[in-house]
């Protein structure tokens, strides 16, 4: 009987025991003691025996399900653990068993008592130990392989993330209070995660993919619908013990090395590195090399961060130079920020103009459906753009004859038109947040608001330039354009209205003499001025209304553009080059970019907009810390951290991370359009009136004007009240905002981007006044709110 025990324990058949009749599954059973075979069996020799079938039947299922990890896994760290269970802790179960049968055979005094019996309870005791480590190990496998319905109810997406959870699994269960399930979970938990070292090397050495379990890395290859091939992290794939920050930099580092790989060698360059790319693998394999399992996470990040700085010195620093970056920040605040005021003001003029010529051909649109029943075609967006290059190629001086920023924007912007899904602005989502993730913007669209469709300004991306500036980004940067170009444009068309003629004053003059003096010029003066009162006075509250709506426009692009953006993109370009070079450089820039665009008539109304921004602006009062200068340059993946912290913070401010405000500001856009066509339908329909009355000429015999412009002052009445609703409801989420933000300062509680080696000055974004500098600003006076609506002329600022 003891060599059935022993073989038994092995993983063999044995008569002793027998399985459940109705056992379906791989799962160990409870098989029971066979005492019609053996009828000598006591009943607590039966008992002893049936702990030693359950380890047996541990034995024999764990082997088993290990096995069939090992050769069919997906992910090679769980086949990485199956096959140490295998060959090292099954193994030492077996050594066991060979132990106890050699002192047996011995007939060791510890085993084999008197007259060469071998007690039963000694045979169990030996294996006793084994017992909970066997059902650890079982529980092990049934976890990276389930087995019961219940565990396969996971499905199959939750196996992606499997490599993960089972390295951070094995840690946790090394912290149990068992000495040997914590040498055997240490054990395996550096096996699992010496696999999966193996795999970051060949990304973090390479910049490839592993070639076998790629499905289980954290990193992926990704393509959009344009066939671009780009790279993602996906933050669930991660063991715990690697950091947000520290996922990035291993992005990084592979992504450089791909593109340093796709351009080729970079020895001809005439700036070539210090270091050939075999050796700085050499240096390389060290960092990675002298890591030891079970990794820390300060020694990972160390290690990476030493990487980052050997390949940012000695390669990226001829693959992505620190001009072509301030090059393409300049371009993005110029173009996408609103920088060059006469880009902003060509684009909405080009745009409204192709509305109207839209509008001037009834058969191109939609019966009924008014603007937005306009079917734009792409070609139309493109040439709204090229309209607009035209227009700046105009203003430049005949003397400079080129401008390299509008000659890169123009081979590198684009306006298209925006997909149905793609009219809500993007949040990139990402598992694990980090100090430098990309801001969560509100869902309220301003896209829509340029054309009757959805268009969206973009930038072409390249590689190298991939490397600093991805697509979430740039999208970041056209949610910010559609809402700064929404409150121009809306500006714009407000003060427009005061060049109409037929509404703001009596056109045609009145009669001189010698018609004045007749009976006949006498009684048309005399009625002319009646109608004229008659219209202004209906028209008062309008105007009211529309002064109102201006002032508040206009002081909000003079925050959001003359404060906020223009003073926070100062901040953070001064960052980059550091010191008095900024100065300098941006002084340069701004001379020469005057001295182009001085003689525009265009550019004469854009700065004329911008230096009331500027004028409001200089009273403010802010102080700035002390910048420290940077003794190296910034390494590209820093300066990347740092300009997704700058869109982040800007997005703050700017208040475009608030739903309520946005809701609150997209309705007030939206309404200030619709006063706007009815004063000009307005406009249209007295003039048709005026020349029927004084000069007998109907335009349209079936034509009722007095009728139409009756129901147009009703309607402009009711859009009067929706504006006035709205300066009110957005003044209100301003003042609420105001009281949320105490002690936010502008861009809120955020935090720094430091440097890894300490050479260079850690980011730490523009801190201006708050929502209470615009609060100050939009102040209304307090006489008219205790009064009825219908008394009341509108929200006139004090």
């Amino acid at each position: 009987m003891l060599h059935e025990i022993l073989l038994s324990l092995s993983g063999h058949p044995s008569p002793l025991f027998e399985s459940p009749a109705n056992q379906k599954t791989e799962s160990p059973s409870n098989p029971a003691v066979n005492t019609s075979a053996f009828p000598l069996l006591s009943p607590p020799e039966a008992e002893l025996l049936k702990s030693v079938a359950h380890l047996a039947e541990l034995h024999r299922a764990t082997r088993k399900h290990a096995s069939r990890i090992a050769s069919s896994h997906e992910s090679t760290i769980c086949r990485a653990v199956a096959t140490a269970i295998v060959s090292t802790h099954l193994a030492r179960f077996q050594h066991k068993i060979l132990e106890v049968e050699d002192r047996i055979l011995k007939q060791d005094a510890s085993i084999v008592g008197a007259y060469n019996i071998v007690p039963l309870a000694g045979i169990v005791a030996e294996f006793d130990e084994w017992t909970r480590r066997m059902e650890w190990f079982w529980d092990l496998a049934n976890y990276m392989l389930p087995t019961g319905p219940s565990d396969k109810s996971r499905g199959k997406d939750s196996s992606r993330f499997l490599s993960a959870s089972l390295i951070d699994k094995l840690r946790q269960e090394a912290q149990t209070g068992y000495p040997d399930i914590e040498a055997v979970a240490l054990d395996l938990s550096k096996v699992a995660e010496t696999a999966w070292l193996r795999q970051l090397s060949t990304w973090v050495l390479y910049g490839k993919l592993p070639t076998h379990g790629s499905e289980d890395f954290f990193i992926s290859l990704m393509r959009d619908d344009d066939g671009a091939v780009g790279y993602v992290t996906d933050s669930r794939m991660l063991p715990k013990f690697v950091s947000s920050r520290t996922a990035s930099s291993i992005l990084f580092i592979g992504r450089s090395l791909d593109q340093i790989r796709s351009r080729g060698s970079m020895v001809e360059a005439p700036n070539a590195p210090a270091l050939s790319e075999h050796e700085l693998l050499a240096i390389h394999l060290q960092h990675l090399s002298g890591l030891q399992v079970p990794l820390t996470s300060a020694a990972l990040s160390e290690a990476i961060s030493d990487i980052r700085l050997s390949l940012s010195r000695n390669m990226l620093q001829q693959l992505l130079p620190l001009p072509k970056i301030l090059q393409i920040l300049s371009l993005m605040q110029e173009f996408f920020l609103l920088g060059r005021g006469e880009f902003s003001v060509a684009l909405i003029e080009n745009s409204d103009d192709q509305i109207q010529s839209r509008q001037r051909n009834p058969k191109q649109n939609k019966p009924g459906r008014g603007v937005h029943g306009m079917l734009i075609k792409e070609a139309e967006v493109s040439t709204v753009l090229a309209k607009t290059w035209a227009a700046l190629t105009a203003l430049i001086d005949d003397e400079e004859m080129t401008d390299e920023n509008l000659d890169l924007a123009r081979n590198l912007v684009s306006l298209s038109m925006s997909k149905p899904t793609a009219t809500r602005p993007p949040t990139p989502g990402r598992a694990r947040e980090a100090a430098d993730a990309l801001p969560k913007l509100s869902n309220v669209a301003f896209n829509d608001l340029l054309l009757s469709v959805p268009t969206t300004l973009t930038l072409d991306i390249s590689p190298p330039l991939d490397l600093f500036l991805t697509q979430s980004e740039v999208d970041i940067y056209s949610s910010i354009n559609a809402y700064l170009l929404a409150i121009r444009r809306a500006h714009l068309r407000l003060t427009a209205l005061w060049r109409e003629s037929n509404l703001r004053r009596e056109h045609p003059t009145p009669y001189g003499p010698p018609t004045s003096n007749k009976p006949f010029g006498q009684n048309m003066l005399r009625t002319r001025r009646e109608r004229s009162n008659a219209r202004t006075v209906k028209m008062r509250k309008v105007w009211a209304t529309c002064g109102a709506a201006v002032f508040l426009l206009s002081e909000f692009g003079a925050y959001f553009e003359g404060e906020i953006v223009q003073e926070s993109w100062k901040h953070f370009r001064k960052w980059i080059v550091g010191g008095d070079t900024e100065h300098s450089i941006h002084q340069g820039d701004l001379d020469g970019l005057a001295s182009r665009q001085s003689n525009g008539s265009l550019r004469n109304e854009a700065n004329s907009f911008q230096a009331q921004s500027r004028n409001r602006s200089s009273s403010a009062h802010t102080t700035q810390p002390a910048e420290q200068e940077p003794s190296v340059p910034h390494d590209p993946e820093v300066l990347a951290k740092a300009h997704r912290l700058f869109l982040s913070c800007l997005s703050h401010s700017i208040l475009l991370t608030d739903m309520p405000y946005t809701h609150a500001l997209r309705s007030l856009l939206t309404h200030v359009d619709a006063l706007v066509a009815f004063l000009r339908r307005l406009r249209a329909i007295q003039a048709n009136l005026d020349l029927e009355a004084d000069a007998g000429v109907v335009d349209d015999a079936l034509a009722n004007h007095a009728a139409d412009e009756r129901d147009v002052l009703l309607e402009l009445d009711r859009s009067r009240k929706r504006v006035d609703a709205d300066l009110r409801g957005l003044v209100a989420r301003l003042r609420e905002l105001d009281r949320e933000r105490v002690g936010w300062g502008t861009f809120g509680n955020v935090g720094s981007v430091e440097a890894v080696d300490g050479s260079s000055a850690a980011f730490e974004p523009w801190r201006g006044g708050g929502v209470d500098r615009l609060l100050m600003k939009l102040d209304f006076g307090s006489g008219v709110e205790g009064q009825d609506e219908d008394e009341e002329d509108a929200l006139l600022p004090v």
